[in-house]
C-alpha cells in the first residue's frame, strides 16, 4: 500500500486537495476532515475521502478549540474514522496529518487523531501551519495549547510553516508544504549510481526526534541555485533555527542535487548552507547526486531533522469581558412635574367591547 495523507479542517483539506493533484503522489491516499461541507471539492472525490464532522445544527468550529476536539470525538466515537485507521496501519510509514494551529476545527481534531495513531502504533507526523506573529491572540493561544497537547500525547518529529507575511493568499506555503511531502516520501530522489537516497535512509531521518525542515529550489546556473536554496531554508516559510537554540542537539542531514555537472557542482551549491550548520553537531548526512542534463536546469534539496521547536508568540494578558450595558449607570430622578399616573388596564365584556369597536371604527 502507498502512503496516507489527512488533512484536518479548512487549512488541512485545502493542502490535500493540493497534493492529491501532483502526479509525484498518484500512489498515496488522501482523507480530509472538516467541519464545513462546503470544502468538499466534488472532482477530488475520486482521489479524497471527505468526512464531514458536523454535529449540530452550526456548521464550523469558531475558532473554538474544544468544540473541534468535541466534534471529532463525537464522530470518532461513533466509529467514523475506522476505515480511515485501517488504512493507516497498513499504509507506509508515515502517516502525515496537516493542520492549522489557529483555527478551532484542526487543532482541535489533530490531537485525538494523532493519539489514536500513535496509540495504534502508527508513525505520525503531524505538519503545523503556524500564524503570523501580528495575527490576533486568539491564534497564538490555539497554538500554544495545541504544542503542549501534542507534546503530551507523544508527538516528538513535526514541521512547522508559518506565513510570516501574513499574506491572504496561503497558495505559496500550501505549494511548499505539498514539496515537503514529495520529499519526505522520497518522491524528489532519482536514481543514481552516484551517491543516492533510499527509502532506509528517510526512514532513519524521520526518525530523528524534533522539527523537521525540508525545501526544494532550481536555479539556471550554480550561483543562482546557490542563492535561492539557501534563501528557502533560512528565510523562507519554516522558521530558520538559531544557533542558540539548537545548543546540544543532534541534527541529520540530507541534500540532493540534479543537474549535467552534479558530481563538480554538489560541494558549491550547498556551500552556504554547510557553512551554518556545526559539523560536530551532525550524525549522519545523507547525498543524492544526480547527473542528469535536466533541461538545463539545476534542482537542489535539503532535509534537516532533530532542529529544536520554533519561536511562537506566548500570549499572557488577563484578560477581561467588557462591562455589562447596566454596568455603574445609575437610575435618574425626574422632577415631580413630569411625574406619570401609572397605567391601568381595565377588563370589558364582550358587551363593552362591541361598544369599543364601533365608537372607534375599529374592524373585527
Amino acid at each position: 500500500m502507498g502512503n496516507l495523507v489527512i488533512g484536518v479542517g479548512n487549512t488541512g483539506t485545502n493542502i490535500v486537495k493540493l497534493a492529491a493533484m501532483s502526479t509525484l503522489l498518484d500512489d498515496t491516499n488522501y482523507y480530509a476532515i472538516d467541519s464545513v461541507a462546503s470544502s468538499i471539492d466534488m472532482g477530488s472525490l475520486g482521489k479524497i475521502k471527505y468526512i464531514p464532522i458536523i454535529s449540530d445544527e452550526k456548521t464550523g468550529s469558531g475558532r473554538d478549540r474544544e468544540r473541534g476536539r468535541a466534534m471529532y470525538e463525537f464522530h470518532q466515537n461513533n466509529g467514523e474514522f475506522e476505515e480511515m485507521y485501517e488504512e493507516a496501519a497498513e499504509a507506509k510509514s508515515p502517516v502525515i496529518v496537516i493542520t492549522s494551529a489557529a483555527g478551532g476545527t484542526g487543532s482541535g481534531s489533530v490531537v485525538p487523531l494523532c493519539s489514536k495513531l500513535i496509540e495504534k502504533g502508527i508513525s505520525v507526523i503531524p505538519i503545523i501551519i503556524c500564524p503570523n506573529k501580528k495575527d490576533p491572540a486568539a491564534f497564538h493561544l490555539n497554538t500554544s495549547d495545541l504544542f503542549i497537547e501534542l507534546d503530551e500525547i507523544g508527538i516528538t518529529t513535526y514541521a512547522v510553516f508559518e506565513n510570516k507575511k501574513g499574506d491572504a493568499n496561503y497558495g505559496p506555503i500550501n505549494q511548499e508544504v505539498v514539496t515537503m511531502i514529495e520529499l519526505l516520501f522520497g518522491k524528489k530522489f532519482d536514481k543514481t549510481d552516484l551517491d543516492s537516497i533510499d527509502d532506509s535512509d528517510l526512514d532513519k531521518l524521520i526518525e530523528m526526534p524534533g522539527r523537521i525542515m525540508a525545501v526544494e529550489a532550481e536555479g539556471a546556473t550554480v550561483d543562482s541555485l546557490r542563492k535561492e536554496i539557501t534563501r528557502k531554508l533560512f528565510v523562507g516559510s519554516q522558521p530558520m533555527w538559531k544557533s542558540e537554540e539548537v545548543g546540544e542537539a543532534t541534527l541529520m542531514t540530507a541534500f540532493s542535487l540534479k543537474s549535467m555537472f552534479a558530481d563538480v557542482d554538489f560541494k558549491s551549491v550547498f556551500s552556504e548552507i554547510d557553512a551554518r550548520i556545526d559539523p560536530d553537531q551532525v550524525f549522519d548526512n545523507y547525498r543524492n547526486i544526480v547527473k542528469n542534463d535536466n533541461d538545463g536546469i539545476l534542482t537542489a534539496s535539503v532535509i534537516i531533522t532533530g532542529l529544536p521547536r520554533s519561536e511562537i508568540k506566548e500570549i499572557l494578558n488577563d484578560y477581561q469581558g467588557t462591562k455589562g450595558i447596566g454596568d455603574g449607570v445609575k437610575r435618574a430622578k425626574r422632577p415631580s412635574f413630569m411625574s406619570h399616573k401609572k397605567a391601568t388596564i381595565e377588563t370589558v365584556t364582550a358587551e363593552d367591547g362591541k361598544d369599543l369597536i364601533n365608537r372607534f371604527k375599529w374592524k373585527k
